[in-house]
């Protein structure tokens, strides 16, 4: 067929994690790494006087646990205090135990001294791109290793020389801190420039489904206004006798007439209202969705059919074989929107080639651990060339302003998001025949 388709308590385990639930989560990972990491050293510290040294073992434990004990406690404080925690954390403490160390370890001659200069470079963990932090990362190390020198009456030009080259490599540390805050400046606009696409792309998918709900509302109209009118012509001469019979207490109608006539009336007003429940419960198909769960396919294949009915009465013979034990997983005013938008693609397909006898078939079956619904008709067929692009977005081969190229492409994601697949081929006697797999429920 030419394409005739379209301090928080902590959230449950269920919960997606807020924005401040994650950097929490960041921040206690960091404070607790920085304990970690302590703890290993202690063989750094042994090695660099060749025994063991357990004095700098008890200070790296109390680093360790100091440092863990404040990555815990983050998450009973407000987040306007926890960069006071972090900083102090991951700045101060461990300057002030790792001047202690190197002390306990013989002062300016052991190797660990060393590591002042690389102290303005670690703390950029915890400055998070504050240059005022960045600053106090550099000031700290050199007050920890001025006073160690200090104390050791080191000569003032061996002294200022190792202090010039640690406020060189705070000098580094604050560059480098610049350059994050820049960077996390940069990703905040553009992770506010992905939001602000997002939300468009979903409001964009939210016209297009309800484009698509009204153009199935539209395919519908002369169907309804046919199915409408004809009940309606019964009721006005129902109730049209009955007054009459009213007004001449004395005629010769009985109460069999009396029956015959309310019951008639009863049941075109009973056909009306189940088009226009029908017709509401599509357009609002999207507000009342129920979440993928167990289907009954009988039910929903019943509703679509009544619904499309009233497009597919005056063109085609309409066979519907589904039996009782399917059942699927799927949410079923969703199958119900695709299955519809399947019947009044196949509508369209056969008033468009003008087929004389035109039929359409409604069948299921369950395969294994899968529900297979086929609606098939013995339209033209789909061209060849059209195959590969039958579900993708806005296309489409019917003539301007009969299709919006949305229905197959909206169907497809809507049958995916139940775990099922769905799938188009020409039929061999001829027609084309749509194929919706789902697990079984």
């Amino acid at each position: 067929m030419a394409q005739r388709h379209e301090g928080a308590p902590r959230e449950g385990p269920g919960d997606r994690p807020s924005g401040d639930e994650l950097v929490l989560r960041d921040e206690q990972r960091l404070l607790y790494l920085l304990a970690l990491t302590c703890l290993p050293l202690w063989l750094v510290d042994s090695l660099s006087v060749g025994r063991p040294t357990w004095d700098t073992l008890a200070l790296r434990l109390g680093w360790a646990g100091l440092t863990g004990a404040m990555g815990w406690a983050l998450r009973w404080l407000e987040p306007s205090r926890r960069r006071g925690v972090r900083m102090v954390a991951g700045m101060v403490v461990p300057n002030i135990f790792l001047g202690l160390v190197v002390y306990r370890l013989g002062g300016t001659g052991n190797p660990l001294f060393h590591w002042f200069f690389m102290m303005p470079l670690m703390t950029l963990s915890v400055s998070r791109g504050e240059l005022w932090q960045g600053a106090l990362s550099t000031l700290l190390p050199m007050g920890v290793a001025g006073t160690l020198m200090g104390l050791e009456g080191m000569a003032l030009v061996p002294m200022a020389s190792r202090l010039l080259l640690l406020l060189g490599a705070g000098a580094v540390g604050m560059q480098m801190s610049v350059f994050y805050r820049r960077m996390r400046r940069a990703q905040a606009r553009a992770e506010g420039d992905q939001r602000a696409v997002q939300e468009a792309l979903e409001e964009s998918n939210a016209r297009a489904l309800q484009a698509e709900r009204l153009a199935q509302v539209g395919r519908l109209a002369a169907g309804v206004a046919h199915e409408v009118k004809n009940p309606l012509a019964y009721v006005q001469a129902n109730l049209r006798f009955l007054l009459e019979e009213w007004r001449q207490p004395a005629s010769g109608a009985n109460d069999t007439e009396y029956t015959e006539a309310l019951q008639e009336t009863m049941q075109g007003v009973e056909r009306i209202h189940q088009i226009v429940k029908d017709l509401t419960a599509l357009s609002r198909a999207e507000e009342t969705v129920e979440g993928v769960g167990r289907c009954e396919l009988v039910p929903v294949v019943d509703a679509s059919v009544r619904l499309a009915s009233v497009r597919l009465k005056s063109l085609v013979r309409l066979a519907v074989e589904v039996p009782p034990e399917a059942v699927a997983k799927a949410e079923p005013r969703r199958l119900g929107q695709v299955l519809l938008n399947l019947l009044l693609n196949a509508a369209d397909a056969i008033e468009d080639a003008r087929v004389q006898d035109g039929r359409v078939a409604v069948r299921a079956e369950v395969v294994g651990e899968r529900v297979r619904v086929m609606v098939e008709d013995n339209g033209p067929g789909i061209a060849a060339e059209n195959l590969p692009r039958l579900f993708t977005t806005f296309f489409t081969t019917k003539e301007p302003g009969k299709g919006t190229g949305l229905g197959l492409a909206l169907s497809r994601q809507y049958v995916e998001s139940f775990g099922g697949t769905l799938r188009a081929e020409n039929r061999p006697e001829g027609g084309a025949r749509f194929i919706v797999e789902l697990p079984v429920a």
